[in-house]
């Protein structure tokens, strides 16, 4: 935005960190999470600092998967580049990473049918594998901590106690997203 002459934060909006291509889309905390989020779901143990590593991460990590490299790449420079703009523009923070994620999903699914039926049913199995692992980093990321009771003091006693579970609040909706 800088090389535009926007006059607006320079800086990365989801950590104040100074913001340039790599650090948006590859090196900021939030980046870095959807990149571990999609090498968990390749079985990386390593995630791309820059858009060179990425080519060479993803060569490694998919091999067989070179007609989607790209389509994968802008998919989630995409999401993340939206999620930035939400959060600069409309003031709307992510809850997680994960969030960046599901979204990626969504337009590689929608960007899916310019391929030939073959890809786009591989396409379509890599979302569905993708999706449950986003899934599951938010269900992690939500779970309570557990209960945690004091020890007693030295030569106090205690009576046991028993805990209830709270029955869930079915007209709650303050988790759902409001834009969906």
């Amino acid at each position: 935005m800088i090389k535009r002459q926007w006059d607006g934060d320079p800086t990365c909006h989801f950590c104040s960190c100074p913001e340039t291509v790599d650090y948006l889309f590859f090196q900021c905390h939030i980046a870095k999470v959807v990149w571990g989020i999609i090498g968990t779901c390749l079985g990386a143990d390593n995630t791309p600092r820059d858009m060179d590593q990425y080519k060479n991460w993803l060569n490694f990590w998919l091999p067989n998967g070179a007609s989607v490299h790209m389509l994968g790449f802008a998919a989630i420079c995409w999401a993340i580049w939206k999620s930035s703009n939400r959060a600069c523009f409309d003031n709307k923070i992510i809850r997680s990473p994960a969030e960046i994620v599901i979204h990626v999903c969504a337009l590689m699914v929608f960007w899916a049918g310019l391929y030939t039926p073959e890809p786009q049913d591989q396409l379509a199995v890599g979302v569905k594998f993708i999706l449950s692992c986003a899934h599951r980093a938010l269900a992690q990321q939500t779970r309570p901590a557990p209960l945690r009771l004091p020890q007693p003091l030295a030569g106090e006693t205690r009576r046991p106690v028993q805990l209830r579970q709270l029955p869930p609040n079915e007209g709650d909706a303050s988790d759902q997203e409001e834009d969906m």
